[in-house]
Order: structure tokens, then sequence, then C-alpha cells
């Protein structure tokens, strides 16, 4: 096996619900550091908007999490080469879907930053506790109820269906803060834990909350993550590599 060189490889990044490419900027110079080309998937965060077209043009399923994987999995078409997909929070339910829907062709493997829950409702009642305070509570279920519904009916279920679906041994490393407050390391696992076929892993950080695991605890996200990205970029033949990406029914 040859390793890759990491100018051969794009890292594709999944935004958080409502992320921008400023979000991520350190994330982008952090793999741009190291070599790789980066590229960004702009997800359509317009609540109004999904809803007027709450279904995926690819698969005809309802709610965001697939109306995001046809945007994902579009993006992932339209890039040539080697790509490991960076995602961020609950859509990263949506790339599961998207590589799953590819079959993982092309994709090295996957890095999963504080997501996706198992519990979405659970998840989405701490999202408005925390991230978007809303009062009085029956305001906050009500709240959480109707975005669990719009994000993914049956989150859990789809995530392991998606999942069963990608080839044995593919990589991802699951990154989960200890601390967080919105989607906890006990329900990333209900996502993960049950598909033994994959080649995953966890970077568990003690002291860290929802996504501030690069911006707060650099040394302690950035080894290891490093140290990912060289296991999976000389983990498969060139050979593996090479062809064109599977059919989609989604138009460049």
């Amino acid at each position: 096996m040859k390793k890759l060189n990491p100018s051969a490889v794009t890292i594709v990044f999944v935004p958080f619900f409502g992320g921008k490419i400023a979000s991520l900027k350190r994330h982008l110079q952090f793999a741009e550091g190291l070599g790789f080309k980066t590229q960004f998937v702009e997800l359509e965060f317009a609540t109004l908007k999904l809803l007027a077209k709450p279904f995926s043009a690819s698969s005809q399923t309802f709610g965001m999490k697939a109306i995001w994987a046809d945007q994902i999995e579009k993006a992932l078409n339209a890039i040539q080469g080697p790509k490991v997909i960076f995602a961020f929070s609950n859509p990263t339910a949506a790339a599961i879907e998207a590589i799953s829907r590819r079959g993982a062709h092309d994709i090295l493997g996957l890095v999963a930053d504080s997501g996706p829950t198992g519990e979405i409702w659970n998840s989405m009642v701490k999202y408005f506790t925390f991230e978007k305070p809303l009062r009085p509570l029956p305001l906050r279920w009500l709240a959480a109820t109707a975005s669990a519904y719009m994000l993914s009916p049956k989150q859990k279920d789809f995530c392991s269906r998606d999942l069963a679906e990608i080839p044995s041994g593919f990589k991802i490393l699951s990154i989960r803060g200890w601390k967080d407050p919105l989607i906890s390391p006990q329900q990333i696992d209900l996502i993960f834990e049950p598909h033994h076929h994959l080649e995953w892993q966890k970077l568990a950080l003690p002291k860290a909350e929802h996504l501030n695991g690069l911006r707060d605890y650099r040394e302690e996200y950035e080894k290891p993550v490093i140290k990912f990205l060289e296991l999976i970029t000389s983990s498969l033949p060139l050979k593996d590599l090479q062809g064109s990406a599977p059919e989609s029914n989604q138009k460049i």
C-alpha cells in the first residue's frame, strides 16, 4: 500500500446547523496547514424554504436530514479524487446518509465532531434550553418536537440503516466532549456502537463542550485527528480510489 500525498485528498467540511464557512475557519486552516485541499458544503438552513419542499429529491424521504444528504451527495460527486468527510453535530447524520448512498466510493473516512445524536428529541430540548433558550417549558418541548420532526422523524433508525449499508472496514473518528450540554457521548454511542463492521474510534475530550474542541483544547484535538488522517490516507491501495463515481439522481 502506498501513502497518499495530502495534496491529492480533499477534506469536505459539512457544517453544524446554521454554520457558515467563517464558522469553520479554524478547521479549514488546520486541514490546509497539513497540506490537504478543502471544500465547504453550503447547506440550506432556511426553515421556511425547507418547509415548502420538505422531501429529498433523491430518496423521496421527508426531513432536513435527507435534503441535506442530497446537497452533500451532489458536492461529493462534483469533487474529483479521494475525499475525507469532516462533519459537525447533527448534520453529520446527513453526511452518513450521503456516504451510504455512494457506497463510500472514494471516501477514505469520516471525522464526526459532536454528533450525531441517537436521541434527537432530547437533544433538541437541550438546544432550546442552552443554545436558543425558550421559556416556558411547554414552549420548549413544542419547539423541540417540531424541530426533531423536521430534522428527521426517525434519525436513529435512519442512521442505523445508513451505517449498516456502508462497506465493512470504513473508518470513523468520533469526537465528543464529555461536558457537551447538547449531545452527550452516550447519545453519540447509540449511533455508532451497534455497527461492528465499521472501524470506528473515539476521541474523548473530558473538558470540552459542544464543538469547542479545536478552539479550546487544540493540542488534545489536533494530534489524534492528524493520526487518524495519516491512518486513512495510507490504508487503501491507490487502485481502489480510481474510477468514476456511481450514478446519482442529483444533477450537478
